[in-house]
């Protein structure tokens, strides 16, 4: 029987896409296999460097699209991505990020996460996955240097007390019940996980976050405060958040098991 799904209010999908094209049809499928689509009245692709290729795979999905024949980056393909559409509340994602949990699921996790954003209770909700986050997500191995249950790890903590607070939203990745390793980490009746800005940094990949905080908070000081290090020689909004004004926010994260893994070609 196939399963469809109602949409959540004033709710967007937006994706991002760079070149990759292959890897964002597989993407694509995991989606629409699962029913994904279904949860949003709206619907973008934005394309960095549209072309013919780009075009004909937005078409093949009957998904809308935007974009630029030049390149962006990931700052300005954020922008434009987000000022493209109109909903309330946004589902952020690349174009390397496949779905790896049930339709279901992703219904139940999605709505909550929706609610959360939409009431304040957090300002970002990460949706990458918990125990598969895949490829690149190096900052587990640093955990591990801070918090492992042995070797030095005790003695980088005493050494760098600040470091090793800035890893404990990691937990969330690393242990099974992080909550109880970590106060600072609330676990909500609902089963997902609230977290301090001061512990866990802004990231790009798979989160659902208010347009307008989106626009008018994330991208503008990133705009303003341009980092001296860039991704193909651009900035790329986690470089630019990645300070004290993050930390000393007072803006709360949330995540739960999360939906989508990372995989690039």
């Amino acid at each position: 029987m196939t399963q469809h799904f109602s949409q959540i209010e004033d709710f967007g999908i937006g994706f991002l896409c760079w070149q990759g094209y292959d890897g964002f049809r597989q993407a694509l499928k995991t989606y629409s296999r699962e029913h994904l689509f279904d949860l949003a009245a709206e619907r973008l692709i934005y394309f960095n460097g549209l072309d013919d290729d780009a075009r004909s795979l937005a078409q093949e999905f009957s998904i809308p699209f935007a974009g630029n024949a030049d390149n962006f980056g990931i700052l300005g393909g954020f922008k434009g991505l987000a000022e493209a559409m109109s909903s309330d509340v946004l589902l952020l994602l690349e174009n390397d990020l496949p779905l790896i949990e049930p339709g279901r699921e992703a219904r139940r996790q999605i709505s909550q996460a929706v609610a959360a954003v939409r009431n304040g209770e957090v300002q970002v909700f990460r949706m990458r996955h918990r125990h598969k986050p895949g490829q690149k997500f190096t900052t587990l191995d640093k955990y591990r240097r801070y918090h492992a249950s042995g070797g030095i790890a005790p003695l980088r903590r005493f050494l760098r007390p600040g470091k090793a607070k800035r890893l404990i939203g990691t937990a969330l990745y690393a242990e099974q019940a992080p909550d109880e390793k970590f106060a600072e980490i609330e676990r909500q009746p609902q089963g997902w996980w609230k977290i301090s800005t001061k512990y866990l940094p802004w990231t790009n990949q798979s989160i659902i976050v208010r347009r307008d905080f989106f626009l008018n908070t994330i991208i503008a000081h990133a705009e303003e405060n341009p980092s001296n290090r860039s991704v193909n020689g651009f900035p790329d909004i986690e470089k630019e958040w990645n300070c004290r004004k993050w930390r000393n926010s007072g803006w709360t994260i949330g995540a739960g098991r999360g939906l989508f893994t990372h995989e690039r070609e």
